[in-house]
């Protein structure tokens, strides 16, 4: 057979602008309300199909390069499901920090359907691409999609909203102890100690008064504003804030000081939000001056690990997949 053209695809990390926990599931897993906004910290991978069988993958960075790594479970399932044929050979160069809820794995399997798609004899339809990224774990349907996107179900049932404005966006988390990383199944089951689950008639209601608490507040991250205090904009005063801060929040700060204090610092560097984003434990702040977010990236550099990005609109996003010679 003839290679495939080589892919070059950009990974793009995302946070939660807010995260609502249901209930727990039948299922094991947890009925959720987020919304997601992918942002321009980005892994990079390589993506070509040759001759031969099977997968390879090879690693630039912090993470394994055999099958447990999601990027080659999602080539594997990919070649499966659209009956590829070749050996598929990856290339990951790795950038977004594991255990910080920044979604990294999500969306290096995301990046791999995305590319993989194009080279089947049958290109799959986009929701065959969203279910499949399903099977590999809740965010990868949001990342195949990128840009800002409400999340339901256990996160994979996706819908695409409007663009935000470009804020910039300060990521923060320590450099070790508690803060090094956190497993998302301790951090659930930590939330259900002190969560009784919800009915299922309660846990509906959830999603209308989440989806009309979106409403509100979207808007306002549409048209960025220097700030005077967080979530607080000066015209017109109203706050960025309806009750869809991170449900994980308190128990996540409840395992180390390093977390409120980060929480603190970027919220006295007048950040217009503050939050965690996913389980953690990477926190975020937005920012409407570049300036700004660039001195409160340094600052948090002195002790933390620190991050300087932007969000990725969903049009930039999809220009994310370049074939290369």
């Amino acid at each position: 057979m003839a290679s495939a053209p080589r892919y070059r695809v950009r990974a793009y990390a995302k946070i939660n602008l807010g995260l609502n926990i249901a209930q727990r599931r039948p299922d094991g897993f947890h009925e959720l309300r987020t919304i997601l906004q992918t942002i321009s910290l980005a892994d990079d991978l390589v993506i070509e199909v040759r001759r031969g069988r099977g997968i390879s993958l090879t690693v630039t960075g912090d993470a394994p390069a055999d099958s447990s790594n999601l990027a080659w479970r999602a080539a594997a399932l990919a070649a499966e499901s659209w009956a590829i044929r070749g050996h598929v050979a990856l290339h990951l160069t790795k950038r977004i920090p594991a255990g910080a809820g920044l979604g990294g794995g999500s969306s290096d399997a995301a990046a791999v359907l995305r590319a993989l798609a194009l080279t089947a004899r049958r290109p799959p339809a986009p929701a065959a691409v969203l279910a499949l990224g399903a099977q590999l774990g809740s965010d990868v349907p949001a990342l195949v999609l990128g840009g800002t996107v409400l999340g339901l179900g256990r996160g994979e049932e996706v819908y695409t909203l409007a663009d935000l404005a470009p804020w910039h966006c300060v990521l923060a988390m320590p450099r070790g102890g508690a803060g090094k990383a956190i497993s998302t199944p301790e951090a659930y089951a930590r939330w259900d100690l002190h969560h009784p689950g919800l009915t299922p008639l309660a846990a509906s209601a959830t999603i209308m008064r989440f989806c009309s608490l979106v409403q509100q507040v979207l808007p306002a991250f549409r048209a960025p504003l220097t700030v005077t205090r967080n979530r607080e904009f000066p015209s017109g005063g109203s706050k960025v804030h309806a009750g869809i801060e991170n449900d994980f929040q308190p128990e996540v700060f409840s395992l180390s000081p390093d977390f409120p204090r980060i929480h603190r610092q970027l919220q006295r560097a007048s950040a217009a939000w503050v939050s965690l984003t996913g389980s953690g434990a990477a926190q975020f702040g937005l920012f409407a001056e570049a300036g700004r977010a660039a001195q409160a990236a340094a600052r948090l550099a002195v002790r933390d690990r620190s991050w300087h990005a932007r969000f990725v609109p969903r049009s930039q996003f999809l220009r994310g997949v370049s074939v290369v010679s």
